[in-house]
């Protein structure tokens, strides 16, 4: 068994230790061992993605565990395949009050600020996942900086993107995620870049030839609540919210980290995408040109002291993993 898969169970392990640990002496749910009162409460759980996808697939088990710790008195309801509306909109409901709980990509998320999110009326709860970004094209496929010339390539709608893209001699072009199919099928961008996961979920596939592996960001999904809500729920039940977002985390790590070969897979033999990875030289050049200009235009919003000790901390944390 991999290491990578070894953690992820002890990640696991971990959190069903964490639960036990609100289990009363009898048995009884911490929820139910706490004057809780009568009163029954509803989370709306707003996400664009499928109810296939991994975050989603977690956000379904942190239901399950939520609503038994808590007898049924905590409901959730999870609200995939964007019924609720976008990112951005769903985003928005949420600060305002109008629903509960939203996940959604970073580039939404950090036009609330991330280090004053309690402020504009958010909590964060967990980090959902959604894995390494990779980029699809119809162009060509990439394993140089030389084939991103020109390319019209969609990107999330955050300058920091825009500008890595950019500084390889891309085209960046921001639109939605809601948008992103039909912007592809009517030649409005002619490449994205997106996690493995979100080629097949939202059928990238019928629009786009080429898969390159370039892994060139990590992509989590914050999933936040209104900061009202939370607060107004009884301290044993914000309790049980809390673990079952974390819960839903690491489960959709999980099977995130499990499918993604068998993603590939399908995306090659079932549904004909060339696919290629990029070579470790290759994208330390990529790293090399693009780094730079993203680092730069950071420190313009939040003074290069703040950059400097960003990039000591993930140096740091990088030592600490490779001993794994």
């Amino acid at each position: 068994m991999s290491k990578r898969i070894i953690a992820l169970l002890l990640a696991l392990v971990m959190v069903f230790a964490l639960c036990a640990c609100g289990k009363g002496g009898d048995g009884g749910t911490t929820a139910g061992n706490n004057d809780v009162g009568d009163e029954t409460y509803t989370i709306r759980i707003a996400c664009e993605n499928s109810d296939s996808y991994p975050a989603t697939l977690g956000l379904y088990q942190m239901e399950k565990y939520v609503e038994s710790h808590t007898n049924g008195k905590v409901q959730i309801e999870v609200c995939a395949s964007g019924q609720l509306g976008g990112e951005e909109e769903t985003l928005e409901q949420v600060a305002q009050g109008n629903l509960e709980m939203a996940v959604a990509s970073f580039a939404p998320v950090v036009s609330y600020v991330p280090d004053k999110m309690e402020a504009q009326g958010l909590k964060g709860m967990a980090y959902m996942e959604n894995g390494m970004r990779q980029v699809t094209s119809n162009v060509s496929a990439i394993n140089s900086i030389a084939d991103f010339k020109g390319v019209k390539l969609r990107t999330m709608q955050n300058n920091n993107h825009m500008e890595s893209f950019s500084a390889l001699g891309a085209n960046p072009t921001p639109v939605a995620f809601s948008e992103l199919y039909i912007s592809l099928s009517q030649k409005v961008v002619d490449a994205q870049e997106n996690p493995i996961a979100n080629v097949t979920d939202k059928k990238l596939y019928e629009v786009q030839k080429y898969l390159s592996l370039t892994n060139h960001i990590y992509d989590a999904m914050p999933l936040v609540c209104n900061l009202e809500f939370f607060n107004s729920l009884p301290q044993a039940y914000q309790k049980v919210v809390q673990a079952g977002a974390i819960y839903a985390q690491e489960f959709s790590r999980f099977c995130n980290l499990e499918r993604e070969d068998l993603i590939l897979a399908d995306l090659a033999d079932k549904y004909g995408m060339q696919i290629n990875e990029v070579s470790a030289d290759a994208r330390a050049e990529m790293a090399k040109v693009a780094q730079p200009a993203v680092i730069k235009l950071v420190a313009k919003d939040i003074g290069q002291d703040a950059v400097d000790q960003y990039m000591k901390d993930v140096k740091d944390v990088l030592a600490q993993i490779s001993k794994f």
